[in-house]
């Protein structure tokens, strides 16, 4: 698919894409999703608004993920709950956890999961959590910079155990992981378009990594 994001018929294609994002949404949560809502959290706590990740992008990055009965995940940042709702809607085996900082959009990801029994949705700051409950963690660049560096941070000093740190659109910060011990690239890959459709208006790296604490 030509990458370049003057082709005319990028806008079109992100446009149908979206379209059908939301008819997948409203097909397991009963809603649509895909509307953006900027943080009121970006001063005090780095914080990006909730922009959800596209159905088909999930898919190819989830292609090289094998959840099991044994794993938990959790969505750092989770939003309205894109993400939660994909691996939902897929019948993912694991217990899923979303932790979401602004309430409003919190609400919406906590109201339609209510279905799920293996879905939960926490409306909370993500640095409170402890994170050796869960084997699999995700991030659809729900922080800054800095503020993502913090975490990194945070979860090394802290973890016990072995991880899956999976981070989609990393271009802004996931070059932050080279070479750091622990981290191992599994893989990084440019993506713009995937099922035929666009479903970036400008590509977008996803990366997915091993931590093994030392």
């Amino acid at each position: 698919m030509d990458h370049a994001p003057h082709n005319p018929f990028v806008a079109l294609s992100v446009k149908i894409s979206r379209r059908l994002d939301s008819a997948r949404d409203k097909k397991t949560c009963g809603e649509d999703l895909g509307r953006f809502v900027a943080s009121p959290y970006s001063e005090s706590h780095g914080a990006t608004g909730s922009q959800s990740a596209p159905y088909r992008g999930l898919e190819e990055i989830f292609g090289n993920i094998d959840l099991t009965p044994e794993d938990s995940f959790i969505d750092i940042g989770c939003g309205k709950g894109r993400v939660l709702a994909y691996l939902a809607g897929t019948g993912a085996p694991c217990r899923i956890t979303g932790v979401e900082l602004n309430p409003e959009v919190a609400s919406v990801a906590g109201r339609w999961s209510a279905r799920f029994p293996n879905v939960e949705v926490i409306n909370g700051d993500a640095f409170d959590l402890d994170y050796n409950g869960y084997t699999v963690l995700f991030m659809y660049r729900p922080m800054e910079k800095d503020t993502f560096m913090d975490f990194i941070d945070m979860l090394e000093k802290s973890l016990t155990h072995n991880i899956t740190f999976i981070y989609y659109a990393d271009g802004q910060s996931g070059y932050y992981l080279n070479d750091r011990p622990g981290w191992k690239l599994i893989k990084r890959k440019e993506i713009m378009g995937a099922g035929g459709l666009y479903i970036h208006k400008e590509p977008q790296r996803y990366s997915i990594w091993k931590y093994s604490p030392g």
